[in-house]
């Protein structure tokens, strides 16, 4: 059955929202329990990854054709990369790409998707609009632009404060929330601008992580 998304920003920036989405979610957490995690070179991530059990990345394509309506004939959009995350590293050590909303794909073919499998107090993930240049999303073309307007942001604010990326700054402004709650994964284009709402809880990582799937996946 298909989700109708919300729009947020100017760009109408699609994001489509599953509530108790997975059928064993309380089985995929005893998985990451189980898991190794580690980090990726070149990854820009704040935190752990760790491989997802299989066949999850092939439920994952079927409940993301049916909630985003997949025409008949195109089929299920094909997952590029899924696994655990924990977002946890110490703010003070993020390099300044790491404290501003960022895009994981310019192409305008790739989604995004995250899974909480987790609870509150930690938060969920928040949308954004560049000040400058009034971008929400960042396509092939407007990559050149992007990198210039952060050189030129760096000029006018000076380097990101050390810390998470929460809410409105001197060059960004929310344009939405995904509010976290357990087992609602969320569906959103990988070239919009957005960050996780960690700044609250990511000092209870070891003890109680904000444990997600962060998932890549391309329509077809």
């Amino acid at each position: 059955m298909s989700v109708a998304p919300a729009l947020m920003g100017t760009e109408q920036v699609p994001l489509w929202q599953v509530e108790h989405a997975h059928p064993a979610p309380d089985a995929l957490v005893a998985a990451a329990q189980a898991a190794a995690f580690g980090r990726e070179a070149g990854d820009l991530y704040p935190g752990l990854r760790a491989p997802v059990p299989d066949g999850y990345a092939a439920w994952l394509a079927q409940i993301a054709g049916a909630s985003l309506g997949t025409p008949a004939g195109c089929g299920d959009p094909a997952v590029l990369r899924t696994s655990f995350a924990i977002a946890g590293d110490d703010p003070a050590q993020l390099a300044p790409i790491q404290r501003i909303p960022h895009f994981d794909d310019s192409a305008d073919a790739i989604l995004a998707a995250v899974h909480y499998l987790c609870a509150s107090p930690h938060g969920g993930t928040s949308f954004y609009r560049h000040r400058a240049t009034g971008f929400e999303r960042i396509t092939a073309a407007r990559v050149p632009l992007w990198r210039q307007a952060l050189a030129r942001d760096s000029q006018t604010h000076g380097l990101p404060s050390r810390r998470y990326q929460d809410g409105d700054s001197p060059a960004f402004v929310r344009i939405g929330q995904a509010p976290l709650a357990f087992n609602r994964l969320i569906f959103y284009p990988a070239n919009c601008l957005h960050a996780g709402d960690v700044a609250a809880s990511w000092q209870r990582s070891a003890a109680d992580p904000r444990l997600t799937i962060t998932s890549l996946l391309r329509l077809r």
